[in-house]
């Protein structure tokens, strides 16, 4: 169940930072038509509680051939994760000095290496804003890993922890132990970054 748990959180990880740095920096740099009508749209997913959201998802993942399965559960939870993700490093770029990239580019950088080499080192405390919450969300989910994972090869923690708590023969041990095993990793994980995680915040929320 941990290592169930691990792979799913970092692929989800991955996956988001991926696509929401390329995301945020289109809509944040490029000329885009109809990008305020693509922003709200990304944006507005997330008015919806995730019970509205289950139905689709499960349609989805069933229609791909994704059901029960690690990357199944990876890509609905990053439909979770994915727009807050855009919005957050959205706003970060938007406070980058466009000058730096200017910069790069008369020296001979193209437009991916521009991102690479100045863009991303400069954004690292924003970025992992974005991955230290796609990684909770995906670590303390239950809710989609209950309606995709069907069987003991794809269940998580969370669900594990579940079905310890409403068995017949409650074992406090196993429970106790089992949370503990749940909420560790994001303590630890926040100890690590909270310095960052502070001015990822702070500098994505606050427009110059």
């Amino acid at each position: 169940y941990f290592w169930n748990s691990l792979r799913i959180a970092f692929l989800v990880t991955f996956a988001a930072i991926v696509f929401s740095i390329l995301g945020a920096y289109g809509l944040s740099r490029r000329r885009i038509r109809g990008k305020n009508i693509y922003i709200m749209s990304v944006f507005s997913t997330q008015m919806f509680p995730v019970v509205l959201l289950l139905i689709p998802i499960y349609n989805v993942v069933f229609a791909i051939g994704l059901f029960n399965t690690v990357v199944g559960i990876a890509l609905s939870q990053l439909i979770l994760c994915l727009p807050f993700a855009v919005w957050m490093l959205k706003g970060y770029f938007d406070n980058l000095p466009s000058v730096i990239e200017d910069s790069a580019r008369i020296d001979g950088c193209n437009l991916f290496q521009t991102l690479w080499r100045v863009v991303l080192p400069i954004s690292a405390p924003g970025i992992m804003v974005a991955a230290f919450y796609s990684f909770v969300v995906s670590w303390g989910d239950y809710l989609v890993v209950s309606v995709i994972s069907q069987s003991q090869h794809t269940a998580t923690l969370t669900l594990a922890l579940q079905r310890l708590a409403s068995s017949l023969q409650l074992k406090w041990g196993q429970v106790a132990a089992a949370t503990v095993l749940t909420i560790a990793p994001t303590i630890l994980l926040f100890s690590f970054v909270q310095t960052r995680l502070v001015e990822g915040l702070t500098s994505g929320a606050v427009k110059s």
